[in-house]
C-alpha cells in the first residue's frame, strides 16, 4: 500500500507556522521583547510588555487604557509570588490610561510574569501573561 505523507507534512509546517503568528512575543528567551496584549472582561483593553534590561534585570510594563477615570487595583506576579500592588486612576486625559512599570530579577529558566488590574467600581478586570 502506498502512502503519501507529503500532505501531512506540508499541513503540520503550515499549522506549525501559523501558530507562532497567532502568538508573536508571547514567550521570548532569546532577549527579545515578550508582549501580551488583548481585551479585558469590559470595553477596557491592556498591554503588556517584558524585556530584559542593559542590567540584566526585567522591565516589566502593564498599561491599562480605560474609559472611565474610576480607581483600578492592580499587581503584578512573578513566577508565583507577588512581586508589587497598589491602586491607580487612569489619567483624565482623552485615553483614560495607565501604566506601571517595574524591574524585577531575571530569575534562571523561565520567568512568568503576570499583570492584573481591576476596576474597583465595575469589577472589571484586565489580566496578561508572558513567560520569559
Amino acid at each position: 500500500m502506498f502512502v503519501r505523507r507529503g500532505p501531512a507534512i506540508v499541513l503540520s509546517l503550515v499549522l506549525s507556522a501559523a501558530a507562532l503568528v497567532i502568538t508573536p512575543g508571547a514567550m521570548a528567551s532569546d532577549g527579545g521583547t515578550a508582549k501580551d496584549v488583548d481585551g479585558c472582561s469590559g470595553p477596557s483593553t491592556y498591554k503588556l510588555r517584558v524585556l530584559l534590561d542593559e542590567n540584566d534585570r526585567l522591565d516589566v510594563v502593564g498599561v491599562v487604557w480605560s474609559n472611565d477615570d474610576d480607581l483600578w487595583a492592580w499587581r503584578f506576579r512573578h513566577n508565583d509570588d507577588l512581586s508589587a500592588k497598589g491602586e491607580v486612576r487612569a489619567d483624565g486625559d482623552a485615553d483614560r490610561s495607565f501604566r506601571i512599570q517595574r524591574s524585577m530579577y531575571d530569575l534562571p529558566g523561565t520567568d512568568n510574569v503576570v499583570f492584573r488590574a481591576e476596576n474597583q467600581r465595575t469589577g472589571q478586570v484586565c489580566r496578561g501573561e508572558v513567560d520569559y
